[in-house]
């Protein structure tokens, strides 16, 4: 009788640990749970402005034009304050223009509610470009060397050279390979810039292959640079309008 007493007792407690493990019903295919809370703010900050040789612009503050999502459009106040208010949670990007300073842009950000705060910098396009470029000459061919030549100037600058497989080479992510920023001191005239090597390999280009160069007056910082998600290259804004061209051989 015990024995029986005993077996029934087993089955009962596997019969119960068996109903715990069981996995409930699941939802119907495809189905998601309700959306999150949507949250009000505001996203608000200063814009910051450069001159060519990195030293911060403190008027015109108020004439930059700044646009949330490509829709709104607000300038700042004479110190540099922006306002969006009355915002939903979501996704957003900023672009900002000013006349004589490049324009810049904030890839989207999430907004999640409260007050966000962006700053928003702008440098100044530079007035000066190099005169003339050239490559240095060896065995009578192009070589990888690049000299260029510069009004002289009491200030020291900035240039910025973008190298390119095609003639089609300029400061746009689809136009350059490689790009180096080169400083010029001040009341110098003329400076040499070796392109490595290596990079020239690493860039597809292969021994005793042109390359084409084109350089551009630069500014001091970096400040409106942003990224092209499509070529995940930087785009370069603050150059000078009339850049100079040559073109090298890859060693």
């Amino acid at each position: 009788m015990e024995k029986k007493v005993l077996n029934f007792a087993i089955i009962v407690l596997a019969l119960a640990i068996s109903s715990c493990s069981k996995k409930g019903d699941t939802g119907p295919a495809g189905a998601t749970g309700p959306a999150g809370p949507a949250y009000k703010g505001a996203i608000s900050g200063h814009v910051i402005l450069y001159d060519q040789y990195g030293s911060r612009v403190y008027s015109g503050l108020n004439s930059v034009n700044i646009q949330l999502n490509g829709a709104a459009a607000i300038n700042g106040d004479n110190s540099g304050y922006y306002l969006f208010g009355g915002l939903t949670t979501g996704d957003y990007e900023i672009a900002t223009s000013a006349s004589g300073y490049a324009s810049s842009f904030t890839n989207k950000f999430q907004f999640l509610g409260d007050t966000l705060n962006r700053d928003l910098k702008l440098s100044a396009i530079p007035n000066f470009s190099p005169l003339s470029m050239s490559s240095y000459a060896a065995l009578s061919l192009p070589g990888d060397s690049m000299v260029l030549t510069f009004a002289a100037y009491s200030r020291a600058r900035n240039c910025i050279l973008f190298v390119n497989n095609t003639s089609a080479v300029g400061s746009q992510p689809a136009n350059y390979l490689l790009v180096y920023i080169k400083a010029v001191p001040a009341n110098q005239t003329k400076i040499s810039f070796v392109i490595p090597a290596g990079d020239l390999y690493d860039a597809g280009l292969l021994s005793g292959s042109t390359f084409y160069c084109a350089a551009y007056g630069y500014v001091t910082g970096n400040v409106s640079v942003y990224e092209d998600l499509t070529t995940g290259k930087n785009v370069y804004n603050a150059v000078s309008a009339n850049p100079v061209t040559a073109t090298g051989v890859t060693p």
